[in-house]
């Protein structure tokens, strides 16, 4: 069974299960996972785990994503974007390049957004989504994220409407459907999310990804090798005896003195993850098994 990462570019129309449930057909096994979900009519990054690497996607993933994004003055949705009920239009064609430049360091650093009614958040057991479309009222408290850089690309007017080009670094959590209404708000005028394309979710980065349909001509020349993906992480190696322990979940008393997050091998055998101390090495995530260093 393959372990390892890969990078999709996912398609417009697309779930992320979707992708996760195509790549599974294509390698041949249910060990699939996605690492931070995109919307089904968002594109770009979608970072994938195989194997024994889905035991390391906290390892991996990231914190950062970055995203190139439409926002669209002058139109309010359900949704936040342009797939939903259009709740309220208005003419947004005098909000100048100027007023939309000014707003935006409003919305850098740390701070509380409300997520969209149709996300897949869940209050009391079952998703924001689900009460959307059941009609049923419910309360979302805000979340707290942070967005690192917002920044203006183009403007162009579309009849009434401003459709500005963004781009975004901003940490987990962060809903660009939200951002998007909250700027038409300081603005004065309803707005939703257009077109939006993930650029990079922590190392994954857009100009590496690979389409579904490269994928499947080649699948085993995109996988991303573990050791590959931890490769700034500091080594430690262990003799057949350590790493026996290792794999039972002991600390260990090794040579080095190093402090913090490392990769662990035994020869050329990745085992896992550790956490050293005090010259105590810890296991933090085991991906190997006692009969890989017989």
């Amino acid at each position: 069974m393959h372990s390892g990462f890969l990078n999709i570019n996912k398609p417009r129309g697309f779930t992320s299960h979707d992708v996760v449930n195509k790549v599974r057909r294509i390698f041949g096994t249910k060990s699939v996972g996605h690492m931070g979900t995109l919307d089904p009519e968002a594109s770009g990054v979608l970072p994938l785990a195989l194997g024994k690497a889905t035991r390391l996607i906290a390892f991996v993933e990231g914190s950062t994503k970055e995203y190139v994004g439409e926002l669209v003055l002058g139109r309010a949705t359900d949704t936040l974007d342009l797939q939903g009920e259009v709740l309220v239009t208005s003419d947004a064609s005098h909000i100048t390049i100027d007023a939309i430049c000014a707003a935006l360091p409003y919305f850098v650093g740390r701070q509380s957004q409300v997520p969209p009614m149709y996300s897949a958040i869940k209050v009391g057991g079952k998703k924001l989504y689900e009460y959307a479309r059941a009609g049923v009222p419910v309360d979302v408290e805000p979340r707290q994220v942070v967005i690192s850089a917002l920044e203006l690309d183009s403007v162009l007017l579309e009849g009434t409407r401003q459709v500005a080009t963004l781009r975004i670094s901003c940490g987990k959590g962060t809903y660009i459907r939200s951002l998007c209404r909250d700027i038409g708000v300081l603005l004065g005028v309803p707005a939703c999310m257009g077109e939006l394309t993930r650029t990079a979710s922590g190392p994954f980065h857009i100009e590496h990804s690979v389409t579904l349909e490269k994928l499947s001509e080649n699948p085993t020349q995109y996988v991303i090798g573990i050791v590959e993906m931890l490769k700034g992480n500091a080594c430690v190696a262990l003799d057949q005896g350590q790493a026996a322990r290792f794999l039972q979940g002991q600390r260990i008393i090794i040579a080095e003195e190093l402090v913090g997050e490392c990769s662990v091998f035994c020869g050329t055998m990745f085992l896992g993850i550790g956490d050293i101390a005090q010259q105590v090495l810890s296991p933090k995530k085991v991906v190997a098994q006692e009969g890989d260093i017989l």
